[in-house]
């Protein structure tokens, strides 16, 4: 049995039972069998779509965490559009107490090679890992009913699928991957002195590793590596831009006179025109963190498809990155809380064991309302920088005490903290890159200061 427990809704959230009885693979679509029940002792409203006018239930994803994807439901016409499946006509009292209501919503076809999947409910409960794929033949048809009624797919079709995003961060660099590219970030303050573009004496070391990185990962079969310069904003902007493409310059040159010419090169300068991180604080004050970010030289390339099976990229595996693990077992909750803070003087958290599924860390922790009503946005939401700006926990990094390297939040692949009345516990979980394969715990920062050192991570595979 696949069930969870959680909160569901918008203005204020209702308690539901959500039990997955099956995720079917079919020649077109995916689809997943669920039953909601209300465990309460009176009527509930039960919003479970992404928007609250709305009366489907797109509030699930699945998320392969071994070959890196990640799928949203079947829409009608465009990406706002209802989701197909089970829907609901009314949006008062639909789910009365005790009775088992069967939904199903429809995904992208999962590749034949996807045997596990995770079941990712963008309320307030916790993942469903484990669920096997099964088998099946006819498609979907259409059943008309009131106030319940199933829609097949059909017309215009608007599919999700995606490879996951992630962002590591370490004191020298940033590796971002997005699907098959990967961009690597130096700072340039470590290439070059100030107001420089000529390479400095550290710029050897951090270049050489890189070198090395580019002969392995990129495919030169799919040029081009281009290698790009930034600034921040300060100073003129005609000087910045050509500042930022001498920078660019100098290390598309190095990178070639290492590299050969196996591959093929572009360099380019965008001056301080597409900042990573904010170059003012809110207020208006200097940022000077935010600066050091958006002062770098990207380099990007295609990655080599080292397993043909797959539809996504294997992360870059190394001293900051962890390889892909066996996907986690099904589980109602992650254990028992590790330690617990407050936050803002409004939540309450209790911080849970995080865990592995397949190659991402898993970050699980139960949220209390001190006051009345959690406000939209949420308590944890919060612009680091670009990667982090659609996450509902873009305020929380993920930090290893052994190299210092930075995890950021996955996009999509986490739920929403919405309203809460006083009293009130919604759980909240968010997908991170893994560190290495060894390590037993990690340090979570929330910004504003808190830090929570020493939370396990737990490994169901050994």
């Amino acid at each position: 049995m696949y069930a969870v427990e959680g909160l569901a809704g918008w203005d204020v959230p209702e308690p539901f039972r959500v039990e997955v009885k099956a995720v079917e693979r079919r020649p077109k679509l995916t689809i997943l069998r669920m039953v909601i029940t209300n465990p309460t002792q009176k009527p509930q409203t039960g919003h479970f779509a992404s928007d609250r006018s709305r009366a489907d239930f797109a509030d699930f994803r699945l998320l392969d965490p071994v070959n890196g994807r990640h799928y949203t439901p079947l829409r009608e016409n465009d990406a706002d559009g209802q989701a197909f499946g089970t829907r609901h006509g009314r949006y008062s009292d639909d789910f009365q107490p005790g009775v088992p209501y069967p939904v199903e919503v429809y995904f992208p076809p999962l590749p034949p090679g996807t045997k596990t999947v995770t079941v990712a409910p963008t309320t307030q409960m916790g993942p469903l890992t484990g669920i096997p794929v099964t088998e099946g033949a006819a498609d979907p048809v259409s059943k008309p009913g009131d106030p319940w009624q199933i829609v097949a797919p059909q017309g215009q079709i608007w599919e999700g699928a995606w490879n996951v995003e992630e962002l590591v961060e370490t004191p020298r660099r940033t590796t971002r991957q997005d699907g098959t590219t990967e961009t690597i970030g130096l700072r340039t303050d470590v290439l070059f002195a100030f107001d420089k573009a000529t390479l400095g004496p550290k710029a050897t070391a951090v270049l050489d590793e890189v070198v090395e990185e580019t002969r392995r990962r990129a495919d030169p079969a799919k040029p081009p590596v281009i290698v790009t310069g930034h600034t921040d904003s300060k100073g003129d902007d005609a000087y910045n831009q050509q500042l930022s493409v001498r920078r660019a310059d100098s290390v598309s040159e190095y990178l070639q006179a290492k590299l050969g010419t196996d591959y093929r090169y572009q360099t380019d300068g965008k001056g301080e025109t597409q900042p990573v991180a904010p170059n003012e604080q809110p207020g208006g004050a200097d940022n000077p963190e935010g600066r050091a970010l958006n002062r770098r030289v990207d380099i990007s390339y295609t990655i080599k498809q080292e397993n043909p099976g797959a539809t996504g990229s294997e992360p870059s595996v190394g001293d900051v990155r962890g390889s892909v693990l066996p996907p986690a077992p099904f589980r109602t909750s992650p254990g028992e809380p590790v330690t617990t803070f407050d936050h803002r003087g409004k939540y309450k958290v209790d911080v849970l064991p995080a865990f592995r599924d397949g190659a991402y860390l898993v970050v699980s922790f139960d949220v209390t309302a001190l006051v009345d009503h959690v406000p939209i946005p949420g308590p944890f939401e919060w612009w680091v920088n670009d990667f982090v700006r659609p996450s509902s926990y873009g305020a929380i990094v993920v930090v290893d005490p052994a190299t210092k390297a930075r995890y950021f939040p996955i996009r999509w692949a986490e739920n929403q903290i919405h309203h809460l009345a006083e009293g009130q516990k919604g759980r909240a979980y968010a997908y991170f890159p893994a560190p290495p394969d060894d390590r037993t715990s990690i340090t979570l920062q929330v910004q504003g200061g808190q830090t929570v050192p020493e939370v396990p991570i737990v490994r169901w595979d050994r």
